[in-house]
């Protein structure tokens, strides 16, 4: 009778924990998910973050999801960043994927920098200008294209 009873708790556990594609495997990342619920939604489907012409600067504002996202990964080894560089068509190939490349490597070290987290967990890509999200023919659409997008991935 007391196994019954534990496999139906334990049945009970992963149907609960297994709903979500991100699976909250420990009280921590579950906490994490309680504080910072918009944050890891956004992580989830991807945060962009831009940047000025010939920049490498990392915007405060973008710091919350950042440090959400260290969070997340120091507490689930499976979880993994991808950080994929992006550039507008301003300037010549070869250059756009030196600076695409550049970026995401900025928010991967700004993220093994400033939080500790373990490289293995973050997946590095530039792309260019080959993923544009708007039009390159607008000073809108060129800031639109001059990101770094970090999506939230299991490993």
């Amino acid at each position: 009778m007391k196994f019954i009873i534990l496999g139906f708790m334990l049945l009970g556990l992963v149907a609960c924990t297994t709903a979500d594609p991100l699976v909250p495997t420990n009280s921590i990342t579950v906490a994490i998910q309680k504080q910072h619920p918009k944050e890891v939604k956004s992580l989830k489907k991807g945060v962009r973050i831009y940047f000025q012409p010939k920049s490498t600067m990392i915007d405060e504002e973008y710091q919350p999801a950042l440090s959400v996202a260290a969070q997340l990964l120091q507490a689930n080894k499976n979880f993994a960043l991808q950080i994929e560089g992006h550039t507008d068509s301003s300037g010549s190939l070869a250059s756009n994927n030196k600076v695409s490349l550049n970026r995401a490597n900025l928010v991967k070290d700004y993220l093994i920098n400033e939080y500790k987290v373990n490289p293995e967990q973050l997946m590095i890509l530039g792309s260019g200008p080959t993923k544009p999200i708007a039009d390159n023919k607008t000073a809108d659409g060129k800031a639109k294209n001059r990101r770094v997008e970090v999506i939230l991935k299991i490993k």
